[in-house]
Parts: structure tokens; sequence; C-alpha cells
């Protein structure tokens, strides 16, 4: 298949060339550094939803030689944080500059792509809705280009810049932070890495509490906190976190009066019905408290019945997740670990899931071993996990988390 730039220069009739850029000059605060693109603006099905665990697993190799990241682009591209610097108000040509100080070229397929292929610069890019040979950049050196994309061997690429599921997130993080390191020529041992699965919901942070205590002292947070009152509650708990913006979880019912107290801080209610728990006059006092609320059954088999008792309500099936039935579950070992989206704090300690709380394993940064029971895989898509058999003789290297 040709690629684009061909399919031009036959329709116009004119020969394909090493293009002349100019640059202007742009203060760039890092010695050594690569750069790095996406955007999920005009072909959402480009942007790679894994970017900010790609760049936190090269992070410590780049660290130990000195080499920064700096994120280009324009003003409404998603910001990366993890990311050194975010250079996202430069001019055209002040991009420019900055690619051709650059050491290597990250990104999407895109723009900057093919003028790093004009500088000459190493380059690392992703393929999805196209295939590599009919986008890919036409100038440099094959060698000094990585270009990573899904099998294209059974299914085609869609074409589309829009994906309902986007094919560009079956590229593995382990992939491109493999081929960026080959390039800088930068010894690793990624690849003793391997994912096994990235939850659906994994790049959505969350952060729940369960109200056994008060909030700990200090504790700041303006985004959604999910209250875990069905893992465990306190009066003095409950009454210190509803000061903060909460979606309230609960299996049993709460004082409506109390409720009615904190009612601008409740956004919302989940209510784990099973057993009678809850009944419809319950329901009816939460409607005209104005609170939103939705209703989940965790018991598949007492569902029919429940939906049929609350028959003008609407009654959510719960997803529950079992090892056996996941796809990945035979390649579980000793070396698997994993990384939750979630910070679950509990009498003021922070866990990273239910099942590290109960066991009492707190969150920390390094890497953790997965908790093999049924509870820690009902909250498989919000975890990443991954089988990765570490240098014994390189711990210095260790894949740091938030």
């Amino acid at each position: 298949m040709s690629h684009i730039a061909e399919e031009y220069a036959k329709s116009l009739g004119v020969r394909i060339g090493q293009p002349k850029i100019t640059s202007h000059f742009y203060p760039v605060i890092s010695e050594k550094f690569i750069t790095f693109h996406t955007n999920d603006k005009k072909s959402p099905a480009r942007h790679y939803d894994n970017w900010n665990l790609v760049i936190k697993m090269l992070k410590p190799y780049l660290s130990e030689q000195g080499i920064d990241v700096i994120q280009i682009g324009g003003k409404d591209d998603p910001i990366i944080k993890e990311c050194d610097f975010h250079l996202l108000d430069c001019s055209f040509k002040q991009m420019i500059y900055v690619i051709g100080m650059s050491k290597l070229h990250l990104g999407i397929d895109s723009l900057p792509v093919h003028i790093a292929s004009a500088l000459d610069k190493k380059i690392v890019s992703l393929y999805s809705n196209l295939f590599p040979e009919c986008s890919g950049p036409i100038w440099g050196k094959n060698s000094e280009t990585k270009l990573l994309s899904p099998n294209f061997n059974e299914i085609k690429p869609s074409f589309s810049n829009n994906e309902s599921v986007k094919r560009i997130n079956e590229i593995k993080p382990e992939e491109i932070v493999c081929s960026t390191l080959d390039l800088l020529k930068i010894d690793h041992d990624l690849n003793n890495y391997q994912t096994l699965n990235i939850g659906a919901h994994f790049n959505n942070k969350i952060i729940e509490a369960i109200p056994n205590s008060p909030a700990p002292e200090g504790f700041l947070q303006k985004s959604l906190i999910n209250l875990r009152c069905d893992y465990g509650i306190s009066d003095e708990g409950l009454a210190s976190w509803l000061n903060f913006r909460v979606n309230l979880m609960t299996s049993k019912k709460i004082n409506l009066n109390f409720l009615q107290r904190y009612a601008p801080n409740i956004i919302a209610m989940t209510l784990f019905v099973e057993d009678e728990n809850f009944d419809q006059e319950y329901l009816n006092h939460l409607d005209s408290m104005n609170i939103k609320y939705s209703l989940i059954c965790r018991d598949n088999s007492k569902i029919s019945s429940i939906r049929f008792e609350f028959f003008d309500w609407v009654i959510e099936e719960y997803k529950k997740y079992n090892k056996k039935d996941l796809d990945f579950s035979k390649e579980v070992c000793n070396n698997t670990f994993y990384h939750s989206n979630k910070i679950l704090i509990s009498n003021g300690k922070k866990y990273s899931c239910k099942a590290a709380c109960d066991a009492g394993i707190e969150r920390t940064e390094e890497d953790q071993k997965i908790i093999d029971n049924d509870i820690f895989w009902e909250e498989v898509e919000h975890i990443n996990i991954y089988n990765y058999a570490k240098n014994k003789k390189d711990n210095r290297r260790r894949i740091k988390r938030e």
C-alpha cells in the first residue's frame, strides 16, 4: 500500500524531496531531553490512554542518564503530568527548534513525527487507525526509527478518527518503553516485563475512604470521594468524611436526618440492594431531599426478584470478576505484580485495594505483589497487572508508582 505522501506527489505531479524547515530559538532549561507528543482532539483514535504509565516506566532509566521528558504540542493537548516540562504554548517554529535539540522524539502519528524525521532524529511513534507504511515518517534512518502498531494480520486499521474500541491501546506500555530505551542505547531489564491486563477504568484515578475513623488531619481533597460505608462505618467517621464531596456507597440504611444535614456534600449515593435492606419509602425520602442515587444488586441470583419488588426503579447488575474467567489467569505466577488506580483510606492509612486493606498491606510506590483471592480479582477493571522477573543484580531500577 502506498504512502500518503506518494499519493499526494502523484496527484500533484511533483517529487518528494528533503523539506527545508526553519526554527526559532526557545529557551529550553534541560541540557538533555526527549520530546513527547500526544493529542486526543482531532483524532481520538490516535490518543494512547496509557501514556502516564509509559512515562512512569521510562523516568527511572532516563533520570539516571540525566535525560528529561518535555511534552510538546498544542495548548488543548491533555497534560501528561509525569513529564518533566510541558511546552504547550510554543509557536510552530519554536517547537521545531525544541525537537531539533532533542535526543529522541516519542509520540503519536502526527506532525511532530515528520518534523523529527526531517531533522534526522530518533523516533518512536504509535500507529492504530492507519498502517505505519501509509503514514509513517519518510525521512531519516530506518534503523533509528521504531513504528509500533497493533497486530493488523486479522483486523485491519479502521481509517477512522474515532473508534468505539481504540486499537492503539493494544500496544503494550513495555513495547514503547523498550523501543525508546533501545534507541537511546540505555540498558534495562524490561524485556522481562509483560503486561497481563490494564483494567478498563485504570486511567481514572479514584479516592475511596472507609468511614471507620475521622479523615486524617490536614487531609484535603477537592475531587469526589467514594465513601465506602459498605466496608465499615462509625458515626464519628461518617460525620467527618461527609464534610467532603462524596459518592456515598452503602448496603445499609443511613439515618435520613443525618443525610439531610449533609445533603449538599452528598453528590450521589450508590445503594447495594440485597436481602430487603432498603424499601421504597426510604427511596422516596431520598427523592424528596433531591439526593441522586443508583441501585445495584451484587447477587445475580436475586436480581429478578429485586427488580420485581422495585419495579419503578432501575436495578443495575453488578459485574463480578473471577480469576478463572480472566483470559490471562494461566500466566499469573510468583512474579506477578499490580498497580491500582485507587487509593483506599482506612483508619488513616492508605491501601491500593480492598484486598490489601483486609490483609493490612499498605500502599507503597514500589511494585506490589498480587493478592490472589476473590476480593482482589473483583477489582480487576481498576488494576494494571503485569509479570516482572526483576534483574536481581540491578534493584535500583524499580518502577515507581504513585
